[in-house]
């Protein structure tokens, strides 16, 4: 098992995010590709004290993006996994 030190990289703190978190009790995290929903919902329920009732997952793709610096060859930015982390009612994680 890995600690949760290395699965959450970040959270994600967005106008989509802001909104799940005070709306639906929801929060989006970026984590370790290789992550599993178990491993993110034991990581978030250690470091923040709360308890998870579910977990989705997204995978983004590399987008392709022009360099103007190397004669307009393509390039690509880096994808990522993200989760969102939906919280029991009554629980609350402090970003800010």
């Amino acid at each position: 098992m890995k600690e949760a030190v290395t699965i959450l990289k970040e959270s994600l703190l967005t106008e989509k995010a802001t909104m799940l978190s005070s709306n639906l009790n929801q929060y989006l995290f970026s984590v370790v590709s290789t992550a599993t929903k178990p491993n993110i919902k034991r990581a978030i329920e250690s470091t923040f004290s709360v308890k998870v009732l579910k977990v989705n997952t997204i995978n983004v793709k590399p987008k392709s993006k022009r360099d103007r610096t190397r004669r307009n060859k393509l390039g690509f930015k880096s994808g990522m996994k993200k989760a969102i982390v939906t919280l029991q009612s009554g629980d609350s994680i402090d970003l800010a």
